[in-house]
């Protein structure tokens, strides 16, 4: 994994696979996450795009410096990642954190962005996605970093899968540990979630955008995602049949098979 320093020097950690030659797609992970959450989407996308994941400022081998973090702050790491790269304009999608990332980067910088999907995200936080965003924080200054993680995995997955994937689960879950966000930069991130407000950011947008959600998600449900598909003018909207949060871990080959296909008709 290779490194780069942001404008604001903040050090982050990427990697890169497929064709350099290839159009490039930037996948923008969720809150605590490492980038390499998005191997099973790396694996299917890479034989037809230059695939680039990272570790945002405060998960994984990227550097976490002290609280506060903003959703501005991170899409502005993002376009300095795109910057050190040569990649003028690319595909973004992000998940959950990572679709509030995506949705402002290409808001405020149009020409760097070819398509947008945003994957079991949200509009604004209030309503029922304030009170589940800020169980996060509580969930994490009571536990801290490990406890975090193990009592998230009950609103990331479906009850079918966590009843019936259990030893997928347990890896998962080890995988999350092992490449665990430090306290200041999981709490950093988790205050990202709970000062966004995307609607004018939705509001800008003119790119041809997939809006995509599991029906069983519980932590940022349909409605949240129904409320960014109405915000974004010509978005497309699907829902996975049982799906939970993480429908990128738990339904990857349904998720890929429908993201590649709507990808290569927009490409």
């Amino acid at each position: 994994m290779a490194t780069m320093t942001t404008n604001s020097g903040v050090s982050l950690a990427f990697e890169e696979f497929g064709d350099p030659s290839a159009p490039p797609v930037i996948f923008i992970r969720g809150t605590g996450a490492a980038g390499n959450r998005w191997m099973p989407q790396v694996e299917a996308y890479k034989d037809r795009y230059r695939c680039v994941i990272f570790d945002s400022r405060g998960a994984g081998a990227s550097s976490a410096p002290l609280p506060p973090y903003t959703v501005q702050l991170m899409a502005d790491d993002t376009v300095d990642l795109m910057d050190h790269l040569g990649i003028e304009s690319a595909h973004l999608s992000g998940s959950s954190l990572g679709g509030a990332i995506a949705l402002r980067l290409a808001a405020q910088h149009p020409e760097r962005a070819m398509t947008l999907q945003l994957h079991s995200s949200w509009l604004v936080t209030d309503g029922y996605a304030e009170y589940s965003l800020n169980l996060l924080k509580t969930l994490l200054l009571t536990g801290g970093v490990d406890f975090y993680y193990e009592a998230t995995i009950p609103l990331l997955f479906s009850p079918h899968f966590l009843g019936t994937k259990f030893d997928q689960i347990a890896g998962i879950l080890d995988g999350m540990k092992r490449a665990a966000a430090p306290l200041d930069g999981l709490l950093g991130q988790v205050e990202a979630n709970l000062t966004h407000d995307g609607r004018d950011d939705a509001a800008a947008v003119r790119l041809p955008t997939l809006i995509t959600v599991g029906e069983l998600d519980l932590l940022l449900p349909v409605s949240e995602s129904q409320r960014l598909h109405d915000a974004i003018a010509g978005s497309e909207f699907h829902v996975f049949p049982g799906g939970g949060h993480l429908v990128t871990m738990e339904s990857a080959p349904e998720f890929n098979r429908l993201t590649l296909d709507w990808l290569d008709g927009k490409s």
